[in-house]
């Protein structure tokens, strides 16, 4: 079901126990899991939907990535199909799919870690292109970077394969906050985007040591008048 409305401002919490403990932990986000959001669009009006991120292990120990956001006009499918060896994540194959308004675009990356080489075919258009290990897909990276940042890392530089061309996602902590969510409230590291000074835009990202550092908060602001905000209602180990 989806639904128009205004979302009231959540109350954010803080406490001295929270400001001076440390929040990481030397565990492993790999685990299989399914998290849902509430998808809020905020713009010329109030569009809310719903978002799902689950994380499956394969027979062959190979894992899939998925993230399904639907709403009231668009859909968005994502999945990354990678390695994981606990030293380095090598994505396999990434699938792209996209609905707004009637309009759809499609997209397929595989990579070939033998030749270091990307085949990705774009509305039957394919190409293909040099990279080297370590490059991630549009969504691998997040995995990647939820595991460094329970590492205790501050700063993460990605190279992603995005649109033909190799690039840099750049990603920094900007502190700790206490997160109001439908599934309850939890200390938080907030994560926040680089980009460059004259950007429009802005992401932030807040994840929740206690939920094995899943990410319990997204918003990111397009313009000025645009933004959009996930927040977690649910969370399940497969």
């Amino acid at each position: 079901m989806f639904r128009i409305s205004l979302r009231t401002p959540l109350i954010l919490l803080a406490s001295l126990f929270f400001l001076t403990t440390p929040l990481h932990a030397d565990v492993s986000v790999f685990k299989p899991f399914t998290a849902s959001y509430e998808l809020d669009w905020d713009g010329p009006i109030s569009v809310s939907g719903d978002t799902i991120r689950q994380l499956k292990k394969s027979s062959d120990d190979s894992w899939t990535f998925e993230s399904k956001a639907n709403s009231m006009f668009a859909s968005i499918f994502e999945k990354s199909h990678f390695q994981w060896n606990n030293k380095a994540l090598s994505p396999i194959h990434y699938t792209f799919k996209r609905s707004v308004f009637g309009k759809k675009r499609n997209a397929e990356i595989s990579f070939d870690w033998e030749n270091n080489r990307v085949t990705n075919e774009v509305d039957d258009k394919p190409w293909q292109m040099d990279v080297t290990p370590g490059v991630q897909d549009k969504i691998s990276y997040q995995m990647l970077l939820q595991q460094e940042l329970a590492k205790g890392e501050t700063s993460f530089t990605y190279q992603v394969a995005d649109g033909g061309i190799l690039k840099e996602y750049k990603f920094q902590v900007d502190g700790q906050e206490v997160i109001e969510a439908p599934i309850g409230i939890y200390k938080t590291i907030r994560v926040k985007r680089v980009r460059e000074a004259n950007s429009p835009r802005q992401t932030y990202i807040w994840f929740a040591p206690e939920l094995n550092y899943q990410i319990i908060k997204l918003k990111q602001i397009e313009k000025k008048d645009k933004a959009y905000t996930l927040l977690l209602k649910e969370l399940n180990s497969n």
